[in-house]
């Protein structure tokens, strides 16, 4: 009977938990998403729909029956009528989670974790994708759809990352998930685990879409090792501790393996022809997501 009792409490805890925290995630979401959105339109793009885009000027690679006669004939260059694209797409989002992604070295960071970046960062960026008309939904949740429902449970997704068993934190679980037909896979972690296993996830991913978008979160305590003195290190996968009594001896080469970490992710991401985006937490979310809307813009992020 106490352990019933004890699962429920932890139950109800959780739950307490989420209902105050949803709703400060959606709104620093909001707030992001819409400092980068500020002053543009929801995004539209060509295709085989039915209603009317805009007139651009002929190249060799149209159909000769595309061409708008009637709007040619009125200057000296040769139109065809494009037309809206209106098939939305399913894009799925993945978080990192577990207690790697819960550091933090600077309290004064308004975002003071890797997790809390990454959520913000999904959010924004499914809030952004959104007035597109996309769907969006969660990896490993199956559904997608769009609006506030589609939101809320992106959002609770996010939250229980922070939860999520170690088996599965660090990476997504590709043994037991499978993205939809030419459905758009974006992961935002620290992508810290051994280069060997984000490959062996990177490979079977590829499989299942050609086109995605990883986004890794690192604090710059992780990339600068910007301590000094004695520093005791712990693992965020288990107990191992280590104590380094002067890590400025260490420092230049802890540097160069991060970096090389750091770049060898970057490349596995060429390999697929994915997009990769680095995000230091010292950065503002929206200058990241900036960069990456306009990759999206330029196509770099489709197929």
């Amino acid at each position: 009977m106490k352990t019933v009792l004890s699962a429920i409490d932890k139950l109800r805890s959780k739950a307490e938990e989420t209902s105050v925290s949803l709703p400060s995630l959606m709104l620093k979401s909001r707030k992001i998403a819409k400092s980068v959105l500020h002053g543009e339109h929801a995004r539209r793009r060509p295709g085989t729909g039915e209603n009317f885009w805009q007139f651009r000027e002929y190249m060799p690679t149209d159909r000769p029956e595309d061409i708008d006669w009637r709007q040619s004939a009125k200057g000296d260059n040769v139109f065809i009528k494009q037309k809206e694209w209106l098939v939305t797409r399913k894009i799925l989002f993945w978080c990192a989670g577990g207690k790697s992604m819960d550091f933090g070295s600077n309290p004064e960071n308004p975002f003071y974790t890797k997790q809390e970046n990454s959520q913000i960062m999904c959010l924004a960026l499914a809030l952004i994708l959104q007035r597109s008309y996309e769907q969006i939904g969660a990896y490993g949740e199956g559904r997608t759809g769009r609006g506030e429902p589609a939101m809320e449970k992106l959002g609770q997704y996010l939250l229980d990352r922070r939860h999520a068993p170690l088996k599965d934190a660090s990476l997504p679980d590709i043994a037991s998930t499978s993205l939809p037909q030419h459905a758009i896979f974006i992961g935002v972690g620290d992508f810290l685990s051994p280069i060997e296993e984000i490959e062996a996830h990177f490979e079977i991913l590829a499989k299942q879409t050609k086109t995605a978008l990883i986004i890794q979160t690192l604090d710059p305590a992780e990339m600068e090792l910007g301590f000094s003195g004695r520093v005791r290190f712990k693992g965020a996968h288990s107990e191992d501790e280590e104590v380094i009594n002067n890590v400025t001896t260490i420092r230049d080469s802890y540097k160069q393996r991060i970096n090389e970490h750091i770049k060898k992710v970057e490349e596995l991401c060429m390999r697929y022809d994915w997009h990769y985006q680095l995000h230091p937490t010292d950065l503002n979310i929206a200058d990241t997501l900036k960069s990456v809307w306009e990759s999206i813009e330029r196509g770099s992020v489709r197929k």
